[in-house]
């Protein structure tokens, strides 16, 4: 499965930040996970991955819980 995401910079008066987006071209691997993403916010924009919260921390997800396929993140420019 791959992941694409876009880097976007929001600037406002005095702070800039850099926001990793999704980008709606990604093809999701079983419909398991698609439902998934969709019900939980599991994108995190700061690391351009998709994750799974454990007491406040996140855990990186780098293969699908589901149905265990790879996925790779692909970054847009």
């Amino acid at each position: 499965m791959q992941v694409y995401f876009i880097k976007e910079v929001q600037a406002f008066e005095y702070v800039t930040f850099t926001e990793l987006k999704i980008d709606k071209q990604s093809d999701f691997c079983c419909e398991k996970l698609k439902k998934y993403v969709a019900m939980v916010k599991s994108w995190s924009s700061k690391i351009g991955k998709f994750c799974i919260v454990e007491k406040d921390i996140l855990v990186e997800i780098d293969y699908c819980p589901f149905c265990g396929e790879k996925i790779e993140y692909i970054s847009v420019e």
